[in-house]
């Protein structure tokens, strides 16, 4: 893995552990915070795989974690369950900075947290 990925995938795993941190010790539980960090997480360790593997037009700048899937979907096989992952943390990337906009609980959290590790482990995989 060249330097740049290793970069991306270590702040995936902060952002990773961030949330896991804010879920199991913060009270009441900062929901919104904890499914950023997922949403980031995602972000960050699909992008670690588009440096792997190049994408058109350098690195996008976006936050629609399906789109960034669909840059490295030719490189590497993607199952559909992460593209449902993918589109159930997209919004945590931007709308959760806006108060009012999403109705979360505890339960899309502790969701979030589970798509997160289970797509940093299949991105740990491929690199």
């Amino acid at each position: 893995m060249n330097q740049e990925a290793r970069q991306w995938l270590d702040m995936a795993q902060t952002d990773l552990g961030v949330a896991k941190h804010l879920e199991a010790n913060y009270y009441p539980k900062p929901i919104e915070i904890i499914c950023y960090h997922c949403q980031q997480a995602v972000e960050k360790g699909i992008k670690a795989l588009i440096v792997k593997y190049g994408a058109k037009g350098g690195m996008p700048k976006v936050h629609d974690l399906s789109f960034l899937l669909s840059q490295i979907k030719n490189q590497v096989n993607v199952d559909e369950k992460y593209y449902d992952y993918a589109d159930t943390l997209t919004p945590y990337g931007v709308v959760v900075c806006y108060p009012s906009e999403l109705s979360l609980e505890e339960r899309h959290a502790q969701i979030a947290i589970q798509y997160a590790e289970e797509m940093l482990k299949w991105i740990n995989q491929i690199l």
